[in-house]
């Protein structure tokens, strides 16, 4: 074997020996939009995102403005220090007012203690409803969170159209409840057995999943994976939340069936995708190599690349060979992203890469949206999910 062969085979080997966040580190911040976008979409919902990645993508959002609306919705998940916040509140007041409610957004998701922390610099952003929301959670009595959490969740009952922002209070009580102790199994196991008997899940059955998930009660894995059948959207994304926390096998065991079922695999494929284990891989590639759907093909395709692994390779390239995708995933921009961040080569690359840009010759089929919207951009509808997992479906 030739010297550069056997370089070449270290490089690989120690590649792969590479966590997730290891390979995708070097590329948070890139001059390559696409892989930037990639790697964003990859972390969305992935929940152990280092607190100083934050920092480094505000810091980016801020002295880039091509890139400040992609990064600040895609953050929105990872988890904020004082140093992100004290970023925010520096830099909220020199974006285009157009903008400014990307900044707002991720204040309102800050943890009541620290936002109370910087209550001078953020009265004006925050409306006073959340003000009294906060001070009750930091400080308030079980009876009384109790019973604003009760009242919170009769409200977005009773609306007519889904309050977002009211369920994200709803969640921060739901938080604070767990958080003090104030919930216990057994109340857990009386509102499932209760709620699985309906056809449709109450709020208050869809923040019982939030809590389990933020207690890590793996004993209900398989019960929440059963519940990725179901067809109610806000349950769907806290039963796949609940799940990715569990960071476990025992829920890619859980969740594998449902890849293989069009009205679940949305969702199975958010889950697995987000658990980052070589059996998780395994389990992706079977479900790609038995599928005969051109969506659920392409979706899984996605998972693959998400988890960066080089095991992968055969179905994505096998997958590319194609004539035509469906519109359900940016594959161009995905597979290219996918081969350049691991360091691989295909003669393909550069024309993936125009593809995704919109210069070359776009092969994907007649169905393609003609919306602006990226499949994995928020929904305007005002959900908070994912396009293609709301009105995109």
């Amino acid at each position: 074997m030739k010297y550069n062969d056997m370089e070449n085979k270290k490089v690989d080997l120690r590649t792969d020996m590479m966590t997730f966040l290891e390979k995708i580190k070097p590329h948070i911040i890139s001059n390559d939009v696409l892989i930037q976008e990639t790697v964003l979409h990859a972390l969305h919902d992935y929940p152990n995102v280092p607190e100083e990645w934050m920092i480094e993508l505000l810091k980016e959002a801020f002295a880039y403005k091509d890139k400040q609306s992609s990064i600040l919705i895609y953050i929105e998940n990872m988890k904020f220090n004082e140093g992100a916040v004290k970023l925010l509140l520096k830099n909220i007041r020199k974006m285009d007012k157009s903008e400014q409610h990307l900044a707002v957004n991720l204040l309102e998701r800050v943890e009541p203690k620290l936002a109370l922390k910087y209550k001078e610099q953020m009265q004006r952003m925050i409306s006073k409803e959340n003000w009294s929301l906060y001070e009750l959670i930091v400080n308030g009595t079980e009876e009384e969170v109790y019973a604003e959490f009760s009242k919170t969740v009769l409200a977005i009952e009773q609306a007519k159209t889904f309050q977002h922002t009211r369920y994200i209070n709803a969640k921060k009580l739901a938080a604070c409840i767990v958080q003090n102790g104030w919930i216990t199994e057994n109340e857990i196991d009386q509102t499932l057995q209760k709620e699985l008997k309906e056809d449709w899940f109450s709020v208050h059955g869809i923040l019982t999943i939030y809590m389990l998930g933020l207690l890590n009660l793996k004993k209900y894995i398989p019960i929440i994976a059963s519940l990725l059948v179901r067809d109610d959207d806000i349950l769907l994304e806290e039963v796949a939340n609940a799940l990715i926390r569990f960071q476990s096998d025992e829920v890619v065991e859980a969740v594998g069936p449902y890849l293989k079922q069009t009205d679940s695999i949305i969702f199975a494929c958010s889950v697995i995708e987000n658990i980052k284990t070589d059996h998780a891989v395994q389990v992706l590639r079977e479900a790609y190599q038995k599928s005969d759907e051109l969506e659920d093909q392409d979706m899984l395709i996605e998972a693959l690349c998400h988890q960066l692994s080089k095991e992968a390779l055969p179905e994505i390239s096998s997958h590319m060979e194609k004539e035509s995708f469906s519109c359900l995933v940016d594959i161009e921009q995905t597979v290219y992203s996918y081969y350049s961040i691991l360091g691989e080569e295909h003669p393909e690359l550069e024309s993936w890469k125009q593809a995704a840009q919109g210069g070359g010759m776009d092969y994907r089929n007649e169905n393609l949206s003609k919306s602006n919207i990226g499949r994995n951009d928020p929904c305007q509808c005002g959900s908070g999910k994912k396009y293609k997992k709301c009105c995109g479906k």
